[in-house]
């Protein structure tokens, strides 16, 4: 079960750095093509903007759920710098953990709720009327893969705050 969900995860990963890699060569290049039209060229490109801002989103997106999988979002790692206690690490591990679980659910009804308003509300961009809910399905992608990997990190930061317990009272 163990490999699967590995295999499960490097898939998972190897789709996002693929994503990441396109939207940031995408994101680049339309920026580069905007301002070189505009400022060399005098062109107006009707649409560039647009493709760039949801090339974006995808990447920002994308690239969130790579920190939080790797554990590398933004912490305040001084407390956990000054714990020595590895049964101190260890619960503030489980705590930040909760907190992100926490925080994960807030952020998939955040997302839910976007859903629901996009479509009872259907939108499109102004210039290429692309339907908003391409950038927005980074949003859903990120909110749900964030929730997966903050659980992820609580069973794992509960798994090692037992542990820690029981070694501890062991040695008592």
């Amino acid at each position: 079960m163990a490999s699967l969900f590995h295999r499960l995860d490097m898939g998972i990963m190897w789709i996002m750095g693929a994503v990441v890699v396109v939207t940031n060569l995408a994101v680049t290049g339309l920026i580069l093509f905007l301002v070189l039209a505009r400022f060399v060229l005098g062109w107006s490109v009707v649409g560039v903007l647009e493709l760039a801002t949801l090339s974006a989103m995808w990447l920002y997106m994308c690239g969130a759920v790579i920190a939080a999988r790797n554990r590398e979002h933004l912490v305040v790692d001084f407390l956990s710098s000054s714990l020595r206690s590895p049964r101190a690490r260890a619960l503030h591990d489980l705590a930040v953990s909760v907190i992100m679980v926490v925080l994960s659910l807030f952020f998939v009804g955040l997302a839910r709720d976007m859903v629901d308003w996009s479509i009872a509300r259907p939108q499109t961009t102004a210039a290429l009327s692309l339907p908003l809910m391409l950038p927005q399905s980074a949003i859903v992608l990120a909110s749900g893969l964030f929730l997966v990997y903050a659980l992820r990190d609580a069973v794992v930061a509960a798994r090692t705050f037992v542990e820690r317990r029981a070694g501890l009272s062991d040695e008592e």
